[in-house]
């Protein structure tokens, strides 16, 4: 038996991809078709393909659902697919409530945003990023190495010719020099700068980390932006699903991805669930003043997902502008800072021989 090579979880967009299949079954033929049916279904199509390797954990859902041994999120938690803890807690609330129908379709919508949310600000971020490390390198590199190789034995015939340079050149020089006599300091702080960002979520660190990324402009903007939109797309969901609201913020907590934010979303559930009107608990959270005022007319009319829901295209399109505005700050600093200087640099190495031959002339 040879080994087979495949799938073993599913990912983003391949939970993304089981959901809707889920939801188009549960509301085919206008709804009639029942919970464990569509399972079926849903298990079926996600057992072949590419997802053939997944096909034992499938049946396994698909045998707890349909024999009844089993609700239908626990048998999800169980397959071992990777299903998140939020997408978990609406299935669960909307399996218990009988509100599966409507829940599901809310809970797609939110995975998308989400996920369609990190993948354009990892895309529209990392071109200037990596043209900034980039440049940063290459202006090292010509500094340490290529400046050397042509003014060096200039230098070493005649030291006072260095004097004759022009002073950008002088300046250069005197910038190589000095890295390559203390290389370890340049290095110690790449090394530095590295390690702690790999190893910002240490205990130790992370309270700072948070605290700068939050208070950071740039980042503020960032953070607030992305969790206020995946948060006015999964409130809907967790109220759609039947939970209490106190219960949709606790969980909402899971769905947010900074933490500092995710803490005060578990603060307001206390609040809440003590008796504090949900509009007023939310008052804790660094959102703007539209999603308490939704909250609140939501809990005026009884209808909170649908008021919620109203924020859903001017905060996505919120934080759009916010990472165009972030994009070409990056961009900003790559062109009037880093991209001048490599190529100053690179100036200094093209003139850097006209300079040598004239005073070998000599």
């Amino acid at each position: 038996m040879g080994i087979q090579i495949g799938k073993s979880s599913l990912n983003t967009s391949d939970r993304i991809d089981f959901f809707k299949t889920l939801a188009g079954w549960l509301n085919a033929g206008g709804g009639q078709m029942s919970l464990a049916e569509a399972v079926r279904n849903t298990t079926n199509a996600f057992s072949i393909e590419e997802y053939a390797t997944l096909a034992p954990n499938m049946d396994m859902i698909q045998h707890e659902v349909v024999s009844g041994q089993t609700p239908f999120y626990q048998s999800l938690a169980n397959s071992g697919l990777g299903f998140r803890v939020q997408e978990l807690a609406i299935v669960e609330a909307a399996e218990k409530s009988s509100q599966l129908r409507q829940a599901i379709p809310s809970l797609v919508a939110a995975m998308e945003v989400q996920a369609n949310g990190k993948r354009e600000l990892v895309s529209k971020l990392m071109g200037p990023l990596a043209i900034g490390v980039l440049l940063i390198a290459m202006t090292f590199a010509v500094l340490i190495f290529m400046l050397p190789m042509v003014i060096q034995p200039v230098i070493d015939k005649n030291p006072k010719s260095v004097e004759a340079f022009p002073a950008i050149l002088r300046y250069f020089w005197y910038v190589s020099v000095w890295l390559r006599g203390n290389p370890f300091i340049p290095s110690t702080v790449v090394a530095v700068v590295f390690v702690a960002f790999m190893c910002r979520n240490l205990s130790f660190l992370r309270p700072h980390w948070l605290r700068f990324t939050l208070n950071f402009g740039l980042t503020r903007k960032m953070i607030i932006g992305f969790n206020s939109m995946v948060t006015v797309y999964f409130l809907p969901a967790l109220v759609r699903s039947g939970m209490p609201t106190y219960q949709a913020l606790e969980q909402l907590s899971n769905c947010v991805s900074h933490p500092v934010i995710s803490s005060l979303l578990l603060v307001a559930s206390e609040e809440h669930r003590g008796g504090l009107r949900m509009a007023q608990a939310v008052g804790v959270l660094p959102f703007k003043a539209s999603f308490q005022n939704a909250i609140e007319a939501g809990e005026a009319t009884g209808k909170i997902a649908e008021r919620v829901e109203d924020l859903q295209t001017p905060y996505r399109l919120e934080l759009e502008r916010y990472i165009r505005q972030v994009t070409a700050s990056v961009k900003m600093i790559v062109m009037l800072v880093l991209l001048p200087l490599f190529i100053v640099s690179t100036y200094t190495s093209l003139v850097g021989p006209i300079f040598a031959l004239m005073e070998y002339g000599r």
